[in-house]
């Protein structure tokens, strides 16, 4: 039985007691965590030391002004893509804004260790990353870049929880073993044999290229039959209408290329920031709209980045690479 408790991270001192601090004012921490987190202040001055500037950290949460959350929020939940919502319990100090305040930043420092499901996932990729892997049932799959899945294969079917990312999957034919695709965005059933999933934060995105699949949306929406060639997606949570999408284009990011066409800047750093560390934020809404076309290396992301700022007139601020904020010249 897999623990509801994230992994011990097995990184820096600061990351450990940054794993201590949020787990502390858990719901799952007991005695025995109690134990173990002694144990772990006691093993290294180095742990203590950490541990001493997490407290002063978040100590200094406490004094930020609660009118300043919500903007605080939504600034953290553009660049995560977290859903970022207030607690309704109150904090352990008094506080009722201070938990959510502090799980907020921690999501944002910890680079998602607990933010979704993925760590549970059986297979996964990092950024940039992709990997084909071969289930037991000879189907096979293509993940894509920070993703994640877990196979749950019994007698009577075949489950593929998509925690998040996108993957391809060539399915094996097994007419006694339906073959699904499950997200916390809509349930899809192959018909057929080759089918794309794209599950990104909580929009779902099906594209089929052999045969047909069944999508059912979260929101009640249905497609009984997908066919070649089409592509349907559901955005903040409304299901559209399928769409003819040329296969190629769509497909390419099996090739490592990103294509564009008439694409909004916005959908295009949101794809680039699938496959480079760190975050690109544009800091214009009307750039943001700006339409794009072109063909990227996925492997080389910066440069698809200079090519975009020099074409669109666009200056960057850029605190090394782990934040680059795009703006008008």
């Amino acid at each position: 039985m897999n623990s509801p408790i994230p992994p011990f991270p097995q990184g820096s001192p600061d990351e450990q007691a940054e794993y201590w601090l949020a787990l502390r004012d858990s719901p799952f921490y007991d005695g025995e965590q109690e134990r173990r987190w002694q144990a772990w202040l006691a093993a290294s001055a180095d742990n203590r030391e950490a541990w001493r500037r997490a407290e002063a950290f978040f100590g200094r949460i406490e004094r930020i002004d609660p009118a300043q959350i919500v903007d605080i929020q939504a600034a953290l939940r553009g660049a995560t893509g977290a859903r970022l919502e207030v607690a309704d319990r109150p904090a352990r100090r008094g506080h009722s804004w201070l938990v959510p305040m502090a799980a907020c930043l921690l999501l944002a420092a910890c680079l998602g260790w607990a933010m979704a499901a993925g760590w549970l996932a059986d297979f996964r990729t990092g950024t940039g990353e992709q990997r084909r892997i071969q289930l037991s049932d000879g189907s096979t799959v293509i993940l894509n870049t920070g993703s994640s899945l877990s196979v749950d294969f019994s007698e009577t079917q075949r489950v593929i929880r998509l925690h998040g990312g996108e993957a391809y999957f060539k399915v094996a034919a097994d007419a006694g073993r339906p073959f699904e695709v499950v997200s916390s965005s809509g349930r899809v059933r192959a018909l057929g044999t080759a089918f794309d999933v794209k599950h990104w934060r909580d929009d779902l995105a099906v594209t089929v290229y052999e045969h047909s699949v069944r999508v059912a949306f979260a929101d009640g929406e249905t497609v009984e039959s997908l066919p070649e060639g089409q592509r349907v997606e559901s955005v903040g949570g409304k299901a559209g209408r399928p769409e003819s999408v040329n296969l190629k284009q769509v497909g390419a990011w099996r090739e490592r290329r990103l294509v564009f066409k008439e694409q909004a800047l916005q959908a295009v750093i949101d794809d680039l920031n699938r496959y480079r560390p760190g975050r690109i934020v544009i800091a214009d809404t009307d750039l943001a709209g700006h339409r794009v076309t072109g063909v990227f290396d996925a492997n080389d992301p910066e440069a698809a980045l200079a090519v975009i700022e020099k074409t669109l007139a666009v200056a960057e601020w850029r605190l090394t690479d782990a934040l680059v904020i795009l703006r008008r010249r």
